[in-house]
């Protein structure tokens, strides 16, 4: 049984911290959060669109984690790249203004049709795609997370549709992009009265949680912080996992913690226990 369909973008990533060279792994929020249901104990697809320079070595990688990827089909457009530098407790993604990020968002949509999962995970993507996601769901759970370019670009078409989800997973930094002059808390709890529980992330330290006019704070896990990368996407796919165990939102999002940790304990995808082989993308391969 798959109790998690995760839909949305698998990406090269070229990460850089504190001004050292980057390197380049495979990345994208559909792959974090696939790890993170993963790691919580559920069974998690991925239903995702990569191009003809995403290695086939990541694909199996991912099949021997655990993670059903048959879903993973191929497209002609180039996958997306992504440039993320770390330093001094900051992140910056350059690679949101550039136009063949926006090309590649476009293009490799996923398309829900086929997605199987209890509960439905819908990384971040444009609100074209997230309706689709809502329409193909029916009666099951929808966790949505978003982006700072969605928030920024599509502010009023995704809150329009913020009813749909069961529940919506924003950083701070979306949540003040959706709700200008909002303090964070104030914020969160604007968003739940549209309906869905709202899962706000807030990095170090933890999460809240606000289910109509409830809100609840939960202190993340003590860490050694290598990589931040993916983190958040993580605690979504997990979240989605309690969601498909049985759990409530609030219990579901407090057992995430857990994954949290265990996601910035390393490089990239590797403290969520993915492999990565030692040959990466075709270019540096030839």
């Amino acid at each position: 049984m798959t109790h998690v369909s995760v839909l949305g973008y698998l990406s090269i990533d070229s990460l850089s911290h504190d001004g050292l060279a980057a390197g380049q792994q495979p990345g994208g929020a559909a792959l974090y959060a696939a790890l993170g249901a993963r790691h919580a104990g559920a069974a998690p697809e991925i239903v995702a669109s990569v191009g003809p320079d995403w290695p086939e070595g990541w694909t199996r990688a991912l099949s021997e984690c655990g993670i059903v990827t048959g879903g993973v089909t191929r497209r002609p457009e180039l996958t997306r790249r992504t440039q993320i530098l770390h330093g001094q407790g900051t992140r910056k993604s350059p690679h949101f203004q550039r136009s063949e990020w926006i090309a590649a968002t476009m293009a490799h949509q996923p398309n829900p049709a086929g997605a199987v999962g209890k509960v439905l995970v819908a990384a971040p993507m444009p609100v074209s795609g997230l309706t689709a996601v809502l329409n193909a769901a029916g009666d099951r759970p929808v966790v949505a997370d978003t982006s700072e370019w969605v928030s920024a670009n599509e502010a009023d078409e995704l809150l329009a549709i913020l009813g749909g989800l069961t529940i919506f997973a924003p950083s701070c930094e979306e949540t003040r992009l959706l709700c200008p002059g909002l303090g964070d808390d104030e914020a969160a709890l604007a968003l739940a009265a549209s309906g869905p529980c709202i899962v706000q992330k807030r990095g170090a330290q933890g999460l809240v949680v606000v289910q109509g006019t409830m809100l609840h704070r939960l202190s993340a896990h003590p860490a050694r912080v290598v990589d931040p990368t993916g983190a958040g996407d993580a605690v979504v796919g997990a979240i989605a996992a309690g969601l498909a165990l049985g759990l409530t939102p609030l219990f579901a999002a407090q057992a995430a913690l857990t994954t949290g940790a265990h996601a910035v304990s390393d490089m990239g995808p590797v403290g969520l226990g993915l492999s990565v082989p030692a040959q990466t993308i075709p270019e540096e391969i030839l």
